[in-house]
């Protein structure tokens, strides 16, 4: 009689979304018969990428050991096959023995080991056969088998008692049990996160009839999740170092921010505790032909009880910094200034990677740091910035097992870190020093420094399944949308349609590329009414309002593990990729305060007397004011208050009799000197020119722009191709 190999060997795959892949060896062994060698053998690929790791590599994540569940019959409609064939025998690997039995084509073999004794002395036997396991063949008198498999890796498994270091508490699903109504399979008792580093488990794998006679191959999953996390900045004329990360909430941290206590490990903070210890359930309930159009049909699911909890903070290790080419003193090292390049906390070897228990649940997890401006001019000026702080919606800290889940946190000029170590003081964030030299019909020695003020920001988290930091932002080639949620406070995410409705989560297209703080600076400064859907920046940079943003949705549409993320209604805006165009920016923008005030500014432009005010815009409108309007202004007799209603101006009378009158711009200041002339803003309305007009003798000329007060968060988004 022909015997069918039932089991002839494990072919080992380790396989998940993003994680520790494994696949079998091909064995090229003259014993073997070669169309029963379905896997080749690969070396040397990344563990937290689709590519699979086999052969001794993979024997090694593995323990050397599985334990497999196997059964044979005809599929019904809410469960698989149910005639028990192996009872959580357990496979065991020897290098170089495969071709040695009929059983063993891969270097695997279940036939003759005893659970209990050498070489498996340590490992308990969890089948209910008595003495040492027996071969099994292919049954072609039935339609399919169905297997899966666990290894407790480098832990000892125990059926009974509680596991200590070392050790990972295992207990089986009764024999011949069916998995219908979502029976448990397995039960692993977890104590630390160092031992959930070994608990492989694998879906239920179904071989039909036209597969009898082939290696089964398993595919491992690791019943952890993965998680790290990176920086990059993005500040003009600046790098970054020096990263120190608070370890306590936001609520805890001193009045006085240079007396927080820091660590140079990278942290992130959790609004609760997270899992220290845990007990796993190991089920599938999604098997039978009822299930068959399931998108989870035959995979594993978990079920997690915290055990004991670990402090709220998360610690990933320092971060590697880049030595940058041209940096400002030998020995500097700096944070990456693309995407591409973030700088990952941890040690390389592991892909940065640190892993947790998974959790079905979670909070919003924290991040406060200080760090280091240091001038890319050569200069060697600094400046330290105190408190920045970020949140991640919970949303996106539920962890699946066997998932790996990167944040990156993007630095840039729209800090809301202080430049003081007074937490109390409204001063927060970067604040560009500009300047501006007028000239008005003579040089204008009382020309000022001025300075352009942005607003502090709530964090913004964004979104898009598919998305790969190597492509530097987010890509149209994908065909997923882009999801972002905004973090108002450190707990829950901002309701994006309350109070100001949809106005208040905008999307815009920008004519050029831009950091956050200039487009803050575009929203505050503007040469557009508030009112008007599109914005034309005072500093020129022209924002369109794209309509393809939905602030309604209820979950984001395929999450990590391909299932949808629920969200509370109105958290989180949806903008449609088939909306944006690869190779533009997109600003998003979030607007906690409306502007409540909005004020005419008046710039004064150069012009040259009998000249067109200005030949490159001859259809812009421009505001006049005459010497004369000046001289019936009102005179400063005391030191004043600047008022937005005004303009002032300086007088200068010379010995021979001539009065000049100079521009002062009252920005940055807190008071007017007397002797000063002030003129009504509405006076400055009443005289128009266009461009094209010759500039006059005796008249300034100015721009009009409009400043509010409304508060903005903005995040710039790149598309690619």
């Amino acid at each position: 009689m022909k015997k069918n190999l039932f089991f002839a060997a494990m072919a080992i795959a380790l396989a998940s979304c993003a994680s520790d892949d494994f696949v079998g060896e091909n064995n090229n062994s003259p014993n073997v018969p070669q169309n029963d060698s379905q896997i080749t053998f690969g070396l040397g690929v990344n563990r937290t990428t689709r590519a699979d790791i086999g052969g001794s590599e993979a024997a090694k994540l593995l323990g050397n050991n599985f334990y497999v569940m196997g059964t044979k019959g005809t599929e019904q409609g809410t469960s698989p096959s149910i005639n028990p064939v192996f009872d959580n025998y357990l496979v065991h690997f020897t290098d170089n023995t495969a071709g040695t039995t009929e059983s063993n084509t891969a270097n695997w073999e279940y036939v003759g080991i005893n659970p209990g004794t050498a070489p498996v002395a340590s490992y308990p036997k969890l089948s209910t056969i008595t003495g040492a396991q027996t071969i099994k063949y292919w049954d072609f008198s039935t339609a399919q088998y169905d297997f899966f498999a666990f290894s407790t890796g480098s832990k000892t498994p125990i059926s009974t008692g509680t596991p200590t270091t070392g050790q990972i508490g295992v207990t089986k699903m009764a024999y011949g049990a069916s998995l219908a109504s979502s029976g448990t399979a397995y039960t692993f008792t977890i104590p630390s996160e160092d031992a959930l580093k070994d608990v492989y488990i694998t879906d239920i794998t179904k071989v039909l009839k036209a597969s009898y006679g082939k290696e089964v191959t398993l595919k491992f999953k690791n019943l952890g999740s993965k998680i790290r996390m990176a920086f990059y900045e993005t500040i003009p004329g600046y790098s970054v170092s020096d990263v120190k990360f608070y370890t306590v909430d936001a609520a805890d941290v001193p009045t006085d921010l240079a007396s927080a206590t820091k660590v140079n490990d990278a942290t992130l903070i959790s609004t609760a505790t997270l899992p220290a210890s845990g007990t796993i359930k190991v089920f599938f309930p999604s098997v039978g032909t009822d299930n068959k159009t399931n998108p989870d049909y035959l995979k594993v699911s978990t079920d997690v009880t915290v055990g004991s909890t670990t402090a709220t903070n998360h610690s990933f290790g320092t971060l590697n910094y880049s030595a940058e080419e041209n940096a400002e003193a030998s020995g500097n090292f700096y944070l990456g200034r693309s995407l591409p390049d973030a700088t990952f906390a941890g040690k390389a070897a592991t892909q940065y990677y640190t892993t947790v228990f998974p959790v079905s649940s979670s909070n919003a997890l924290t991040l406060r740091v200080d760090y280091k401006l240091t001038a890319t001019d050569g200069s060697g000026e600094t400046i330290q910035i105190y408190g920045a702080k970020a949140s991640i919606p919970a949303n996106y800290t539920v962890w699946q097992p066997n998932y790996a889940y990167t944040y990156i946190f993007k630095i840039s000029d729209a800090t809301n870190g202080w430049t003081t170590t007074d937490a109390t003081s409204e001063n927060s964030g970067l604040y560009p020093i500009t300047f501006d030299a007028v000239v008005a019909e003579v040089t204008d020695a009382n020309a000022e420094q001025t300075t352009v003020t942005t607003v502090a920001t709530p964090s913004i988290t964004t979104y898009q399944q598919g998305h790969t930091k190597s492509t530097n932002e987010y890509s149209k080639a994908t065909g997923k949308d882009i999801y972002a949620q905004v973090m108002n406070t450190a707990v829950s995410p901002a309701t994006l349609i309350s109070g100001l409705t949809a106005t208040n989560s905008l999307v815009y297209e920008l004519a050029e590329d831009a950091t956050e703080a200039k487009v803050i600076d575009a929203l505050v400064m503007r040469t557009t009414a508030v009112s008007e859907s599109n914005v034309t920046g005072r500093n020129g940079l022209v924002l369109t309002k794209k309509n393809v943003i939905d602030n309604t949705v209820t979950e984001i549409i395929n999450g990590v593990d391909g299932n949808p993320i629920s969200v509370s209604s109105g958290t989180a805006g949806k903008i449609s990729i088939s909306g944006l165009t690869a190779a533009k920016s997109y600003a998003y923008v979030y607007i906690p305060t409306a502007s409540t005030e909005e004020i005419n500014q008046f710039e004064p432009v150069k012009v040259t007397e009998g000249s067109k005010i200005n030949s490159e815009e001859l259809s812009h409108v421009y505001y006049a004011l005459t010497t004369a309007q000046i001289a019936s202004g009102e005179t400063l007799t005391a030191d004043e208050t600047p008022n937005k209603d005004y303009v002032y101006f300086t007088v200068t009378t010379s010995d021979t009799g001539t009065t000049t009158y100079s521009y002062i711009s009252p920005m940055g200041k807190t008071s007017i000197p007397k002797g000063c002339i002030k003129v009504a803003k509405a006076t400055v309305l009443t005289t128009t020119a266009t461009g094209n007009d010759n500039a006059a003798s005796g008249t300034f000329y100015f721009d009009k722009y409009i400043t509010n007060n409304g508060k903005y968060a903005v995040k710039v988004i790149k598309i690619v191709a």
